[in-house]
C-alpha cells in the first residue's frame, strides 16, 4: 500500500514539474503576496488585509492543478496502467490530494510569519477552518477532474470554481447580499472567521455547514471514482 502511494506521489511530482502551467499555479499565491505588498506599500498595517486577500487563493490555485493532472493521466491512459498495477480508488484519490494539501499547509504555516501577523489574533480556529476549507476545495476540484477526460475541458470546467473560491469572500465584504449567501457555502466559515478571527466560535452555523460540505464533497468524489471506474 505505502509503496503504491509513494509511486503515485512520485508520478504526480514528475508530472507537475514537467508542466509549466502547473508550476506557475503553485507559485501564484506567493506572487500575489508580493504584488499586493507593492500595491499597498504606502498603507500602514497592510499585512492583515493582504493575508486575508491571499488566503482563499491558496486552495483555489493549488486545487486547480488537480483537474489538469488527472485529465492528463486520462489522456495518456495512465489510469488503466494504475488499475492493472493494483492501485485502489482511495489510494488514487489520496495521492492526488496529498501534494496540493501539503503545499497548502506550507503556505498556511509560513504566510502569517512572513506578513508578521499576530498569532494570538489568529487564534487556534485558524487551523481547523483553513485546513477543512482547503480540503473541501480540493475535493471539489477532484470531483470535477473525475468528470472530465481532457486537459482543455478540465481547465474550462474548473475555472469558475477557482474564481469563486478566490474572490467570493472579498465580494462578501462589500455586499450584504453576497455575505448572506456565502454563509451557506464552503467559504462561509472562512468568511466569518476573517471578520472575527480569534473570537470566531467553532459552534457557529458556518462551521456546521463546512462539515456538511466536507461530507458531501467526500461522498461525491467516492461516488464519481466508482461510477467512472478509473481505479477499481
Amino acid at each position: 500500500m505505502l509503496k503504491r502511494i509513494m509511486a503515485l506521489l512520485w508520478s504526480r511530482k514528475e508530472m507537475m514539474m514537467a508542466n509549466k502551467m502547473v508550476m506557475m499555479n503553485l507559485l501564484i499565491p506567493a506572487l500575489m503576496v508580493v504584488l499586493y505588498q507593492y500595491m499597498f506599500k504606502s498603507m500602514e498595517d497592510a499585512g492583515k488585509m493582504i493575508f486575508f486577500m491571499v488566503l482563499p487563493m491558496i486552495p483555489a490555485f493549488l486545487g486547480y492543478l488537480l483537474p489538469t493532472v488527472v485529465a492528463e493521466e486520462a489522456e495518456k491512459n495512465n489510469q488503466r496502467s494504475l488499475r492493472l498495477a493494483g492501485v485502489k480508488s482511495w489510494e488514487y484519490v489520496l495521492a492526488s490530494l496529498l501534494l496540493p494539501f501539503v503545499v497548502a499547509v506550507i503556505y498556511l504555516v509560513f504566510l502569517p510569519f512572513y506578513l508578521r501577523i499576530n498569532l494570538s489574533e489568529l487564534g487556534w480556529q485558524y487551523i481547523p477552518v483553513m485546513l477543512l476549507t482547503s480540503l473541501i476545495v480540493f475535493l471539489i476540484f477532484m470531483a470535477l477532474a473525475l468528470m472530465t477526460d481532457t486537459q482543455a475541458r478540465a481547465s474550462i470546467v474548473a475555472m469558475p470554481v477557482m474564481m469563486v473560491s478566490s474572490f467570493l469572500p472579498m465580494f462578501a465584504m462589500m455586499d450584504k447580499t453576497v455575505e448572506k449567501i456565502i454563509d451557506f457555502t464552503y467559504l462561509g466559515a472562512y468568511s466569518a472567521y476573517s471578520k472575527e478571527m480569534s473570537h470566531y466560535q467553532i459552534m457557529d452555523k458556518s462551521f456546521f455547514f463546512l462539515i456538511i460540505w466536507l461530507m458531501v464533497a467526500l461522498l461525491g468524489v467516492i461516488w464519481l471514482t466508482r461510477q467512472k471506474q478509473i481505479i477499481k
